[in-house]
């Protein structure tokens, strides 16, 4: 059975969600956009944000992080060069990318 990766795009969307909020868009936009799961569009955010607080990134989310592994312990770092790209940004440049990439 082949996996299902993600795609860049999917990354920027669902670290967008890890580190800001859901108020501008959401799970359901994403699963709509590329057609995943909204159960698995969940997890991948919450794995970005378990690796952002293991790198100690301000977030101003309510997500929770869930890396798989037992507290104290390093999570995976999957699709971590997608997420160190875009966490640079201001939020705002952060938001048009994320509108740019909804809107195609």
């Amino acid at each position: 059975m082949s996996r299902n990766l993600f795609t860049e795009n999917e990354i920027i969307l669902c670290t967008y969600l890890a580190l800001y909020d859901t108020s501008a868009y959401n799970e359901a936009d994403i699963q709509e956009k590329f057609n995943r799961p909204e159960s698995s569009i969940k997890m991948k955010i919450q794995n970005i944000a378990a690796m952002l607080d293991e790198e100690n990134i301000t977030r101003h989310s309510n997500v929770k992080g869930l890396s798989g592994v037992t507290t104290g312990e390093k999570g995976r770092r999957t699709n971590w060069n997608w997420v160190d790209k875009v966490i640079t940004l201001s939020k705002e440049d952060f938001f048009k990318k994320c509108e740019t990439i909804l809107s195609v």
